[in-house]
């Protein structure tokens, strides 16, 4: 068997993802770049929703779908009349499987692509049946989705859920193959930490879209993208690319 070829990994993965990466040749060096933190206070968006029995939900990442459970687990409700829109089919199910509702999701899985469903969704009501769109986020969500969505005259209302903390990261002591990004947050830790002081940095990849442009202006170079943004894609993405370059090596 060739011998395993390591990345370094900036959030946590559970035991199904790491014996995924080891099947696929890939050993795991996990440092997490960021911590969340939930919000505690939950009588404003209590109120909200006894003023509000049909409301539209957008949630744009896991971590917010979260945020939500945490909210009903402390005995709160969400109207059972609730729309909700999730970015990417994986957030999608977690709204299922965790809080109860069945969640539409676009085919374009980024925030861009959730707003442009919404907007064609809203093109079929009349202006008088438009409602405000409520984002439950975080406090570093990118500007991308509310801006799409005013810029169609639908108005946005941040329903900030939970904070994103930047860590000091343990940057790698030892040549590594492959550095995984989730998040616009985790390339700031990153840098942060002095990641990219290193002209040499092995290949870069992202989660999605977002992150990589994200990626790709602070090391100012060309980025991975998985091709869905789910770490079972992401990682079977790693491994083609890293062994393709391996056989590149091997022929030169």
């Amino acid at each position: 068997m060739n011998q395993l070829l390591d990345i370094f990994v900036t959030r946590e993965l559970d035991d199904n993802q790491i014996e995924q990466a080891e099947d696929l040749g890939l050993n795991v060096v996990i440092e997490p770049a960021i911590e969340i933190e939930f919000r505690e206070d939950w009588f404003a968006i209590e109120m909200l929703f006894k003023s509000n029995k049909e409301p539209i939900i957008a949630v744009t990442s896991y971590n917010a779908v979260k945020a939500l459970e945490f909210y009903q687990s402390s005995g709160k409700e969400i109207p059972e009349k609730a729309t909700f829109y999730a970015v990417g089919k994986k957030t999608a199910a977690a709204v299922k499987e965790r809080l109860g509702f069945d969640a539409a999701s676009p085919e374009q899985q980024d925030a861009i692509g959730l707003a442009k469903k919404i907007k064609n969704d809203f093109a079929k009501k009349d202006d008088s049946d438009k409602p405000t769109v409520l984002h439950f986020c975080g406090d570093k969500r990118r500007d991308e989705f509310r801006q799409f969505l005013s810029d169609a005259d639908i108005h946005v209302r941040d329903m900030v859920v939970y904070n994103t903390i930047l860590k000091s990261m343990r940057l790698p002591t030892h040549k590594t193959d492959g550095i995984l990004f989730y998040s616009p947050s985790a390339v700031h830790a990153f840098r942060d930490s002095g990641g990219f002081r290193n002209k040499n940095l092995p290949e870069l990849f992202a989660i999605g879209e977002t992150t990589a442009e994200e990626l790709s202006i602070e090391a100012g170079r060309h980025v991975h993208v998985s091709p869905e943004p789910s770490t079972e894609h992401l990682l079977q993405h790693v491994s083609e690319v890293l062994n393709r370059e391996e056989k590149k090596e091997v022929l030169t």
